[in-house]
């Protein structure tokens, strides 16, 4: 019996490597070896952890070629699938529509932590030949730490004699017979963990008439004594529970809060009055949160008509089960959201539902936790390892019927899955760019809904250009919200917007961050007792330090690109590699003094504001100041409950966030995103506008915008300025099959990278030049190379960078067609979010 074995590991795009290894199946692990577990294999001189791909007892494995001594299967790991065929089926295709290796596909299905927390036990194979006679004093080393119960890490070893001298000794001792190594999990993933809990179990009364005769015996004791002192730490374990209500306490958290003694708190268990149980533990990122609960709210006809085409059962579908929700900013789309959700558990399957920025979690989590309690599961980065773990054996095991999360969430464990929703979808943070597979969650959320017969629903007040497109052509179903829905018994108009020229600002002579107009709008909002948001799409106080008199601009020295003023912390930041440094106080070119900031960032914005408006609570929300899941939340909740009256922000903020009381936006700048050299800058631009614009006006009262722009006439400021989405798309769409951009042609963009220039920039210049002699030999008319040219930026971390774009229909058999020796070390990202 053989065994087709894929070792899953991070791994860059056109990295060569082989997708399976073939093992024997020894006759003890027969029974328990089957597709999609995890199993113990020799690799190298190593031992790596497996996913069972496939499990032949026939001769069919080597058809090819003749029968040859196959190394065994060492253990199985797990004694559960990881993956499931639909599952196993979806990494196949994420191998094949991307160009990337399988083992880096499988990696993304692992649970989180796993291959990293597998470690390699060494183990003295015969303990009474340690004296033997060895060929080394590391190797007598070796043993004897090998010989301790438990062996020793593998890991230790290589730290201990260096990685170099470490893998010789290892490798003759093992080959001696005199070590053995064996995979380790830990424990968590072996079993259940679990805690001691305390919890209160007594009524109110019996604790009152325990507490009245606690402290009668304190009184009547003269002075401190060795009981008085267990009593007060009785009392005060009693009031800790109290608060803690039915969750409880951990014991060991309850005896550094009180210092009780196991003894004392035993008198208390045994009295009746707390009970200390062993229960199962779990590391719950819900914990310490009360979702409000809700409940449905009535549908517009539009809503109604989206959701029953959502929810229709496969026979009642005339096309294929994804569909595109475009509704404008507040016309209900989470409220349709909620609903299919609710019908998909009610006919017994579970969903997906995926976020765009962690900073969106929250507010997602406090509704779909308030209308499904107990049955949501979050993932994301943003929470620990052991929460991320916890909260994966939870969807594993079926405990949850709901998964929220960040584009990765798209690969949690569901079974019997029904719907999967993309929030916001246009968003380029779906879009992996680094790791093979480049993987977009909107296409692996369509082909895992084809794989289950399940409905996926993209929403968002500004569809992708290609989510449109698919529209047009029938592979989904464009569904319609075109109004706000009602709030109070009536449905909120748009806000208006008026576009503000920075020119005739300018002009006028003046020079503040903020215009007239918006100036005296910021002022009626914060009389009337309203909030107000300032959208920039810039961190930091300043964008460049400049010298005025040589030109000189302050860039960071491993990146090349220029670098960003703090004014809190009076540093220059680099926003690619962290790196800071101070502020020059003269020019290091011309030693001019005449060196100042140029541009305008989130930092200026908040201290002109507060020098404007002294009584104004102004707070920042970036990714300077919410750096963690818990600032996430914090700024939110403080907006929310109007603790602020005016939020200065960048990109986080301008989708999602439903404030009520917010009656006025101010776009500070419309100019930073509209003339970048990217393909996709005007449909950035565009949602930028349109998503931070919906932010005003969402409650009762109606709701104004201030767009202050140096380019009133561009045609995305138009456009968003009358929220017209449809007017925008259709002409972004015929520039794009007029210059065979997407979707009209796939893109591949080619990265390498090199300390050294000259070998970056011929290394760019050979792969071009192979590409196109491969579209010369096919003929292929509709595909061409641009570039190679710099990336941008060009540095960064010490490493130039150069790239090209392929362009083509498929791009797939020319990126098939390169020999390995012509893509070592480059980069491969397909269906590019951005070009730069």
């Amino acid at each position: 019996m053989r065994a087709e074995i894929v070792i899953p590991r991070a791994m860059v795009p056109l990295a060569p490597a082989v997708a399976l290894h073939t093992y024997s199946v020894p006759a003890r692990l027969a029974s328990r070896i089957a597709p999609g577990f995890l199993v113990a294999v020799p690799f190298g001189d190593k031992t790596a952890a497996g996913v069972v791909w496939a499990v032949d007892a026939s001769d069919e494995l080597d058809a090819a070629g003749p029968r040859r001594t196959l190394r065994e299967v060492l253990a199985v790991l797990l004694d559960e699938s990881l993956m499931g065929p639909e599952q196993r089926t979806l990494a196949q295709w994420l191998a094949d529509y991307y160009a990337a290796p399988l083992p880096a596909a499988v990696r993304l299905f692992m649970p989180p932590g796993l291959l990293r927390s597998v470690r390699t036990m060494l183990h003295a194979a015969v303990r009474e030949d340690i004296a033997a006679p060895l060929a080394s004093r590391e190797a007598g080393v070796v043993l004897a730490m090998a010989a301790q119960p438990g062996g020793v890490d593998r890991a230790q070893v290589l730290r201990a004699l260096g990685v170099r001298r470490g893998r010789d000794v290892l490798r003759g001792l093992v080959a001696q017979g005199t070590l053995s190594a064996e995979l380790a999990l830990p424990d968590s993933f072996r079993r259940d963990r679990t805690e001691r809990r305390v919890r209160l179990v007594a009524d109110a009364e019996t604790v009152a008439a325990w507490r009245a005769q606690a402290r009668a015996r304190l009184d009547a004791q003269a002075g401190h004594t060795r009981d008085s002192e267990r009593i007060l730490r009785q009392l005060a374990t009693l009031e800790a529970l109290e608060r803690a209500g039915d969750a409880g306490w951990r014991a060991e958290e309850l005896r550094r809060l009180t210092r009780i003694t196991p003894a004392a708190l035993a008198m208390l268990a045994s009295g009746g009055l707390v009970m200390v149980a062993e229960v199962a533990r779990r590391n719950d990122p819900h914990l310490g949160r009360d979702y409000a609960q809700t409940q449905a709210l009535p549908l517009t006809p539009a809503q109604a008509a989206a959701l029953a085409a959502i929810v229709a059962g496969p026979s009642e579908r005339a096309r294929e089960h994804a569909f595109v929700l475009h509704g404008i900013t507040g016309s209900g789309k989470t409220e349709v959201y909620l609903q299919a959700l609710a019908a998909t558990l009610e006919a017994g399957k579970r969903a997906i539902l995926l976020v765009p920025e962690i900073a969106l979690t929250p507010q997602t989590m406090a509704r779909i936790g308030g209308r499904f309690p107990g049955q949501v599961a979050v993932l994301h980065s943003a929470l620990t390892l052991a929460e991320r773990q916890d909260e994966w054996r939870r969807i594993r095991s079926g405990e949850v019927s709901i998964v929220v999360g960040s584009r990765s969430a798209i690969f949690a464990p569901v079974e019997d899955l029904g719907l999967v929703i993309l929030d916001e979808e246009h968003e380029s943070s779906y879009k992996e760019e680094r790791l093979a597979p480049t993987y977009h969650a909107r296409e692996v959320a369509v082909r895992l809904g084809a794989l289950w017969g399940a409905s996926v629903v993209m929403g968002s007040a500004t569809p992708s250009v290609e989510s449109y497109a698919r529209t047009h052509g029938g592979q989904f179903t464009l569904l319609e919200l075109p109004e706000r829905a009602p709030v109070a018994g009536s449905a909120p108009a748009l806000p208006e917007v008026s576009v503000i020229d920075l020119r005739a600002e300018l002009r006028a002579g003046n020079t503040s961050i903020l215009s007239e107009t918006l100036h005296q709008a910021l002022d009626a909002t914060l009389k009337a007792g309203e909030q107000a948001i300032l959208f920039l799409n810039r961190r930091g106080t300043a964008g460049l330090v400049v010298c005025r008199d040589c030109g000189y601009v302050a860039k960071c020295e491993r990146c090349d690109v220029a670098m960003t003023y703090h004014a809190t912390e009076a540093t220059l930041l680099c926003h690619y590699c962290g790196q800071t440094r101070p502020v020059p106080a003269t020019c290091p070119v011309c030693w001019s003094g005449n060196i100042r900031y140029f541009g305008i960032g989130t930092e200026k914005v908040e201290s002109s504001v507060k020098q404007l408006f002294p009584d104004a609570r102004v707070i920042r929300w970036d990714r300077d100041t919410a750096r963690t899941r818990v600032a996430h939340e914090e700024l939110l909740h403080a907006f929310a409950t109007h603790r602020a009256d005016v939020l200065v922000g960048t990109q986080m903020i301008a989708k999602g966030l439903d404030v009520p009381n917010v009656t006025l936006v101010g776009i500070i700048s419309a100019d930073t995103a509209l003339f970048l050299p990217d393909f996709r800058a005007a449909e950035r631009a565009f949602a930028l506008l349109t998503q931070v614009s919906g932010r005003a006006g969402r409650g009762e009262l109606p709701g104004r915008v201030l767009l202050q722009t140096f380019n009133p006439e561009h045609f995305c400021v138009q456009a968003a300025a009358k929220h017209d989405y449809a007017t925008f798309v259709e002409a972004e769409l015929a520039a794009r099959e007029r210059f065979g951009y997407p979707p009209f042609r796939r893109f591949a963009k080619l990265l390498f990278e090199h300390r050294d220039r000259h070998v970056a920039q011929v290394s760019a210049l050979a792969l071009s030049a192979t590409i196109e002699r491969l579209i010369r030999e096919r003929g292929l008319t509709q595909a061409d190379v641009v570039g190679p040219a710099p990336a941008f930026p060009e540095r960064m971390r010490e490493r130039y960078r150069w790239q090209l774009i392929l362009r083509a229909e498929d791009p797939l058999p020319l990126l098939r067609a390169l020999d390995a020796d012509d893509v070592q070390g480059w980069a491969l990202d397909l269906d590019p979010a951005s070009t730069l």
